[in-house]
C-alpha cells in the first residue's frame, strides 16, 4: 500500500509537521516522537509529543543528528504504557531500537516505527557553522531538497559525517511506513508505504489518497549504495593502515583521555554498569607501582585502549553506524570510523545485519554447529 501525501506551500516540513498533527486528530496513534528545536535553539533532540497544535517547533529532516534516538523509544517501550507511539527514525535509529528490542530493552507492540529516506548529517562542528549562516525554514527546505535531488556527495558544498558517506542502508529497512523521500516530486507530493498490516491500518486510519513510488528512486539508490561501498572501502583501508597493530591501535586512541562519551551516546551500548566504573578496574597503587617496576612506566589513564577493544567486542555485530561516538569525542578522534570497519566486516562472518529482522538472533547468542569449521578444527576430516 502506498500513499500520497499532497506538499503543503512546497514546504516538506510543513506538510510533515501537518502530517504528524493529522495522525494525533484522528486518533491513528496518542504520541509521535519527532526531532524537535530547544526554544529558539538550532539544536535538535527528541521530542514526545501529544498535542497536535505542538508541531511547529518540530524539525523532521534536518543536517542536524545529536542524539541518536533509538534508546529514547527503548525507555518509551520497556513496560507497557496502554498507549499507541509514532516515532519518526532515521535508519540508523530503526536498526538501533530492533537491536535493542532484541536485548529486552524494548518493544516492538506499542509503536509504529515511521522511517524517512536518511536526510544526513554534519558533523557537529559542521552543523554550528551551517546553522550560524542562518538555520532559517528556507535553509533547512534547500538542505532537504538537495539531499533528495542528488545524495551522492556534498550537500551544498558541506561535506556529510564520515558514517553518512560509508552507510549501506540509509533507507528504512523492518519500518512499519516507509516515508519515500528519494526519487520523488516533493513539491507535489511526499510518497509514504506500509510495510507491515500496522503501517496500513494507520495509512487507511488517515484516509490518504493511493500513490505510486518514484521511477527515478531505485535508480538514485542504486548510484548510492554504489558511492557509498567506494567510500567504505576507502575508509577501511584506512583503518587497516591506522590500527593494523598493536602499536598503531596504541597511536590511533592516544588522544583518548577516557571519558567514555562514546560509550554514554551509544544506542546499543545498554548495560546498566560498565566494567569500566566497577572496581575490577580499580587497581591498588601497590599495581600501578608493579606495572611501572616491569615496564619502566606506565601511561595514566591507564587501559584506554583495553576499554575500546572490550567494546568492539561487546557491539562488535550490532553497531549501527551511526556515528555518534565520533561526535562526542572532545579529543576528536574518529571512533566511528573504527567500528564501522569491524563491524561490517565481522557482520559479513555471521551473515548478520543489525536491525534487518527482529526475530534474527544476535550472533553471539547462539551457536551453528557448521560455523567457523576450519577454526575450530571441525574441517579437518582427521578429527573425531
Amino acid at each position: 500500500m502506498i500513499a500520497s501525501i499532497q506538499t503543503r506551500n512546497q514546504s516538506i516540513t510543513q506538510t510533515l509537521q501537518e502530517f504528524f498533527a493529522r495522525m494525533l486528530k484522528t486518533g491513528a496513534v496518542d504520541a509521535v516522537l519527532v526531532p524537535s528545536r530547544i526554544s529558539d535553539s538550532p539544536h535538535i533532540k527528541p521530542c514526545l509529543i501529544t498535542s497536535a497544535d505542538q508541531m511547529d517547533g518540530t524539525v523532521p529532516l534536518s543536517p542536524g543528528f545529536s542524539v541518536n534516538a533509538g534508546p529514547m523509544v527503548s525507555r518509551l517501550t520497556r513496560a507497557r504504557a496502554g498507549a499507541t507511539i509514532g516515532v519518526w527514525l532515521r535508519p540508523c535509529e530503526i536498526r538501533a531500537f530492533v537491536e535493542l528490542t532484541k536485548l529486552r530493552q524494548g518493544a516492538r507492540e506499542d509503536v509504529v516505527i515511521i522511517g524517512m529516506d536518511c536526510p544526513m548529517a554534519l558533523s557537529r562542528s559542521d552543523y554550528d557553522q551551517w546553522a550560524a549562516r542562518g538555520n532559517t525554514a528556507d535553509a533547512v527546505e534547500k538542505w532537504i531538497h538537495s539531499v533528495y535531488r542528488n545524495p551522492v556527495g556534498p550537500v551544498d558544498d558541506w561535506p556529510v559525517s564520515r558514517a553518512c558517506q560509508v552507510c549501506d542502508t540509509p533507507y528504512p529497512v523492518n519500518a512499519d511506513v516507509s516515508v519515500m523521500l528519494m526519487g520523488g516530486d516533493l513539491d507535489r507530493e511526499i510518497l509514504l508505504q506500509a510495510d507491515t498490516q500496522k503501517g496500513e491500518k494507520m495509512l487507511a486510519a488517515l484516509n490518504l489518497t493511493d500513490g505510486q513510488k518514484p521511477d527515478p528512486r531505485e535508480t538514485l539508490l542504486a548510484e548510492l549504495e554504489k558511492d557509498r561501498t567506494e567510500g567504505f572501502q576507502a575508509m577501511d583501508e584506512e583503518m587497516l593502515d591506522q590500527t593494523g597493530s598493536i602499536d598503531s591501535l596504541n597511536r590511533f586512541f592516544s588522544a583518548c583521555i577516557n571519558c567514555y562519551n562514546c560509550r554514554s551516546v551509544c544506542p546499543v551500548c545498554y548495560c546498566k554498569e560498565c566494567v569500566f566504573n566497577t572496581d575490577a578496574v580499580a587497581y591498588a597503587p601497590t599495581q600501578y607501582l608493579s606495572w611501572a617496576d616491569k615496564w619502566g612506566r606506565v601511561l595514566l589513564p591507564n587501559d584506554t585502549v583495553f576499554y575500546h577493544l572490550t567494546r568492539l567486542a561487546h557491539i562488535g555485530c550490532t553497531c549501527v553506524g551511526c556515528g555518534q561516538c565520533t561526535q562526542a569525542c572532545p579529543s576528536h578522534i574518529p571512533v566511528s570510523d573504527l567500528f564501522i570497519s569491524v563491524s561490517r566486516n565481522a557482520r559479513k562472518a555471521f551473515d548478520y545485519v543489525p536491525g534487518r529482522d527482529d526475530a534474527e538472533p544476535l550472533p553471539l547468542s547462539v551457536f551453528q554447529e557448521s560455523e567457523f569449521t576450519d577454526i575450530v578444527g571441525m574441517g579437518n576430516k582427521e578429527v573425531t
